[in-house]
């Protein structure tokens, strides 16, 4: 899962040696993204040059009051939609419960119907699986190459490398893979703060360390560093929030580890509808610059002032709207050319030009 160039033309920084075969790997990039409408067409939107630097990883969320198996057919009919051609994603259940009648299993569903429409698709197992959500894992790995994601961490605990040690074996076997067929990600949720990347680097070195006796096809260190929500923030302007998660992989880079987040989105699975105040979390080197417009007693027509003051500002990339699709839809905005949309559009905008963003980051482009 990363990419080998026999010529490397980009900061050493930004990639690392293969001390066994002398040539330089190139970062790939692994965002974790709910698996949503606003998410979805961000990714159907992804420039084509760089798919072979993304490996999306979709957690399907849950919500169809009829169960997990139609959360997953919902999940199947938007992936089919958005997938470009020739684009690998990987794809956690975990959110999903069990079903409880019939004989049809959510990860075996979107595997099968992926595969059909030509989507390659990387099952992601935890630690804490029960053994028929590993028998589905291995499923689906064996229907696309048998290839698979193992993920370390969740929201209420970091990845322990005594833990993975002791459940590996299960795991692995559980789901009928090895560990050469297999990612790793490193998960350490949600980092806010230079406390929280103090205390969980050497945890997360620690864990890169016993990666490291296994032949692994990628290691991956992830976090998330948006807040929870952002409605405390001030209007009118553009507030900096320190992109967190950047710092924790630069940190521990040189290990040669491949690089996640949670796009622009808090790391947990948020449930419901929202229908925020005109708003954009827009990537910059070290931050986001978040944007959000009070309304006006005119919908979400805000929007349009708001898009000004981005393209106007020292953030905005110089090649304007031809940087991402989202950034042609804001400037689009900017000249009051289109309509305001709405907080799926919004979010959508901005994965785009973080997509966009993160890999130029991470491939030794904009820093």
């Amino acid at each position: 899962m990363s990419i080998e160039h026999n010529e490397c033309n980009i900061d050493i920084g930004n990639c690392y040696l293969d001390d066994q075969r002398g040539r330089c790997v190139l970062v790939v990039y692994f965002p974790i993204l709910k698996g949503r409408e606003g998410e979805m067409k961000a990714i159907s939107n992804v420039d084509e040059a760089l798919i072979p630097h993304i490996v999306p990883v979709f957690e399907v969320p849950p919500g169809n009051v009829r169960g997990p198996v139609q959360d997953a057919y919902a999940f199947i009919q938007r992936a089919q939609e958005a997938i470009p051609p020739n684009m690998t994603i990987a794809v956690d259940a975990r959110h999903l419960s069990e079903p409880h009648e019939g004989i049809r299993r959510p990860l075996r569903d979107i595997a099968s119907d992926l595969h059909g429409w030509g989507i390659p698709v990387l099952p992601v197992a935890h630690l804490d699986d029960t053994p028929d959500r590993l028998t589905d894992v291995g499923f689906a790995a064996a229907l696309h190459g048998g290839q698979a994601i193992v993920r370390l961490g969740n929201d209420s605990a970091d990845p322990d490398d005594k833990e993975a040690e002791a459940k590996l074996s299960y795991v692995l076997k559980g789901a009928g893979l090895r560990t050469e067929n297999c990612a790793l990600i490193l998960d350490v949720f949600e980092i806010r703060s230079e406390r929280d990347v103090t205390r969980v680097e050497p945890i997360v070195r620690k864990c890169i360390s016993w990666a490291q006796q296994y032949p692994w096809q990628s290691i991956i260190v992830a976090a998330g560093a948006m807040p929870e929500t952002i409605s405390h923030l001030p209007t009118n302007i553009a507030t900096p929030i320190r992109r967190w998660d950047l710092e924790l992989w630069r940190r521990v880079q040189e290990l040669a580890v491949d690089y996640g987040d949670y796009g622009i989105a808090h790391p947990g699975m948020a449930h419901g509808r929202w229908a925020p105040m005109p708003s954009l979390r827009y990537t910059d080197s070290d931050v986001w610059w978040t944007y959000r417009w009070a309304k006006d007693g005119n919908g979400n027509a805000p929007m349009y002032d708001l898009c000004k003051a981005l393209t106007a500002a020292d953030h905005w990339p110089p090649e304007g709207r031809g940087y991402s699709w989202g950034d042609g839809e804001i400037a689009l905005r900017a000249i009051g050319n289109a309509g305001p949309g709405n907080a799926t559009s919004w979010r959508a905008w901005g994965t785009s030009h973080h997509l966009a963003y993160v890999s130029a980051q991470t491939r030794g482009g904009r820093d």
